[in-house]
């Protein structure tokens, strides 16, 4: 966990990093059926409709694992993990839900590997952007979703492979699709708020719906991410 009251610190930064919050092999699992998921995928086999298999994030429903040798049990078995309910609930409300229709496993790639076509690696965004329609002009923007992501990255990540890069900085609202190229946000705000974790196996970030983030991923890195993502939403 965090040296800190992760409660405060997701209210101050929008962003906590929570540390061997997973002992031992507890993901493994999860890994594993996620590698033999998008294994399938590569190998072009039919793709059932009920994944939603994205081809530009490169991602599937969490309940796409039920194939690859995962229970529902298993699946939902990282929110349970100690702190987590206190957490969402600080944040969300003692009556919290995970919507399962909008919690993916993705596999991001290594620039200097050969991604599939159509790849793209997550742009800077807002998670409270979801379901929102933006007008092409900057005003009036739309308030934003209410929920929170608790990420989990299913290897080390943020060193040779990709991992989550975030502006520590809560936003008041959403911030215009046009306004989000990354030489825009680095004269808006300071380097020291630009911040890209290196997370190991069993760590997990929990963040907000007005927190910045993008894919973090440098020339060098040489191997390929796999995470879940849970949308935790007030009941």
């Amino acid at each position: 966990m965090t040296t800190g009251d992760p409660s405060v610190e997701l209210r101050q930064h929008g962003v906590v990093l929570l540390r061997d919050i997973y002992p031992g092999d507890s993901l493994t699992r999860l890994k594993d059926a996620a590698a033999r998921c998008f294994q399938a995928i590569m190998a072009e086999t039919p793709i059932p409709e009920r994944y939603q298999f994205n081809r530009y994030s490169h991602s599937v429903l969490l309940t796409a694992l039920l194939d690859f040798g995962c229970n529902s049990d298993e699946l939902m078995a990282p929110l349970s993990a100690p702190g987590l309910d206190r957490v969402f609930a600080d944040a969300m409300g003692p009556a919290w839900t995970c919507n399962m229709e909008q919690t993916w496993v993705r596999k991001k790639f290594a620039p200097i590997r050969a991604s599939p076509s159509g790849y793209r690696a997550h742009s800077w965004h807002q998670d409270g952007a979801l379901g929102v329609c933006f007008l092409p002009e900057s005003e009036p923007i739309p308030p934003m979703t209410e929920l929170l992501t608790c990420w989990i990255p299913l290897n080390g990540c943020g060193r040779d492979s990709p991992g989550l890069e975030f502006v520590r900085r809560r936003q008041p609202g959403l911030v215009h699709f046009t306004e989000l190229d990354d030489p825009a946000l680095r004269r808006r705000f300071s380097p020291r708020e630009f911040w890209a974790p290196k997370f190991d196996f069993g760590d997990s970030a929990v963040f907000l719906n007005d927190v910045l983030h993008r894919t973090h991923a440098l020339p060098e890195m040489r191997h390929d991410r796999l995470s879940v993502e849970y949308r935790i939403f007030p009941a």
